[in-house]
């Protein structure tokens, strides 16, 4: 899922103590429950053959450089991996799936996993790799910014590295076992970026959704989204949604925000006056129904919003957006936070076992403000959610948190680093397979056309992020289908040019 939908949950769950403006009470566990039920959605569908005697993924540490930059800091720290190597064999391959911005778990090379059943097939051992400060792969002793400055893009690949060179040495024993990275979105991004900086230890990359172009303001991602909700949803709920939005904007305009706060339920008013208040109700509006739709993987959901929001007995399209937004997204918590200082709170807890932390959001949001942007606006006159979500908030609520030293000029000169180092929209790929949904709204930032012969990209129809990820399955749409049998085959040439697997 989107690192900046992840985000969004946090917004609107950030919790506050006692009531607030006679709403119900936000509940802490509840708003826990949500943030988890939407990590979980389930990218992997379980295979109908499930074994019960599976092979089982074994939790293992790693022990690397605290900064791999710096010679003269010679501490080090424990890295967290899991492996499956029942089917490994002399001379297989080392198959290794990238966490990106997450934490990782056994299911990431589970048995319905497209890299698991690789493993099978190439007599391969799987490992997923967890990225520095993400999960229980703790650097530091907390998450204060100047221990945060050891978290980047190109710390995460040094750590990689030395993970391939431990492998080779110390786990499977051989030297020139060949070695496929392989992630989605970020962890995606960082596989085919490991093929261009190590491509001594990286002999092929699958890059699933990958995030590969750093955009500072990605006003292109409401736009792609608002088209798939045309095509698999409705133009009349386009319609509603974009009255909806500009009718709340109205009323804010008018005076008239305590109608907002009768009408959705929030926790608190909203001050017409405060400009970061305002953008952060908006982003509230806008990315609940994003992360609704785009959160399970599944373009039934679409349909699903279009069907309340065009069916609804409500009087206005407001009305209608609004019965959606207290009954399916705002139902199990509560009231939804609206003032965004608790937020900014929540956001600036340093330590490591906070609930928000463990999962991952300050460290994803600080490699937004200083590698990648990917902040969604409402910047372009194009999409259905009015003009209140502009790249300043994100600038302002980049600072809350982390402090004056991020300037509008800091997030986008980290931006332009992140492209001129790892090439952006045009990097200098070879052996990597990049694959994407055509529906899904961030193939923007991604590749999805062929870069070389052996740089190939394919985009699926009718398919949202990721959707690669599973084990073959005849459930899977043709398409689908097709695509994994290509990707596997390309995956096999590009690890074997020769015999046996490169010529099946």
């Amino acid at each position: 899922m989107q690192t900046f939908i992840l985000i969004a949950l946090l917004l609107v769950t950030a919790v506050t103590s006692g009531v607030v403006q006679n709403r119900s009470e936000p509940n802490l566990r509840a708003n826990r429950k949500l943030i988890h039920h939407w990590m979980q959605k389930p990218i992997f569908k379980p295979t109908a053959s499930a074994n019960p005697d599976k092979a089982v993924a074994i939790e293992n540490f790693f022990t690397t450089r605290v900064d791999h930059f710096d010679l003269q800091n010679t501490d080090e720290w424990t890295l967290r991996y899991f492996s499956v190597s029942d089917y490994y064999k002399p001379g297989g391959p080392i198959l290794i799936f990238l966490g990106g911005f997450f934490p990782i778990g056994p299911e990431t090379i589970g048995e319905s996993t497209l890299i698991y059943e690789l493993g099978q097939e190439m007599n391969g051992a799987v490992f997923a790799f967890e990225s520095r400060f993400y999960g229980n792969s703790r650097v530091t002793e907390n998450l204060s910014v100047e221990n945060l400055r050891l978290l980047n893009a190109d710390q995460i690949l040094a750590d990689l590295a030395e993970f391939v060179i431990y492998l080779k040495r110390e786990v499977v024993k051989d030297e020139t076992a060949r070695v496929l990275v392989a992630g989605n979105e970020l962890g995606g991004a960082l596989a085919a970026w490991f093929r261009i900086r190590y491509p001594h230890l990286g002999h092929a990359a699958w890059t699933s959704s990958g995030y590969m172009h750093a955009v500072m303001n990605f006003q292109d991602f409401s736009e792609a989204w608002g088209e798939s909700l045309i095509e698999h949803g409705s133009q009349q709920c386009y319609s509603d949604i974009f009255v909806a939005f500009h009718v709340m904007q109205n009323l804010i305009d008018l005076g008239r925000a305590d109608l907002l706060f009768e009408k959705f339920n929030i926790c608190s008013r909203i001050d017409p006056e405060n400009t970061f208040q305002v953008q952060y109700f908006f982003s509230i509006m806008m990315m609940s129904v994003e992360v609704f739709t785009l959160g399970n993987r599944n373009l039934a959901d679409f349909t699903e919003v279009c069907d309340d929001l065009t069916n609804s007995d409500a009087e206005t399209a407001m009305d209608a957006f609004a019965g959606w937004f207290n009954t399916k997204w705002a139902a199990e918590i509560g009231c939804v936070v609206s003032d965004p200082a608790e937020a900014v709170e929540v956001l600036k807890d340093l330590e490591w076992d906070t609930a928000f932390n463990q999962l991952g959001l300050r460290q994803a949001m600080y490699q937004e403000c200083t590698e990648f942007g990917w902040f969604p606006t409402t910047d372009s006159a194009f999409q259905p959610f009015g003009d209140r979500v502009g790249i300043e908030f994100y600038i302002e609520l980049c600072r809350q948190v982390f402090g004056d030293w991020i300037t509008e000029d800091s997030i986008a000169r980290a931006v332009r680093r992140s492209n001129n180092r790892f090439g952006g929209e045009t990097p200098g790929s070879s052996l990597t397979h990049f694959t994407n949904g055509g529906a899904d709204p961030s193939t923007i930032i991604s590749i999805t056309q062929n870069i070389t012969l052996d740089a190939t990209a394919v985009v699926i129809p009718n398919q949202l992020s990721s959707s690669d990820l599973g084990a073959t399955s005849e459930d899977d749409p043709q398409e689908l289908q097709e695509a994994k049998r290509n990707l596997k085959a390309k995956l096999a040439k590009y690890l074997f040019p020769a015999s046996p697997y490169g010529n099946s």
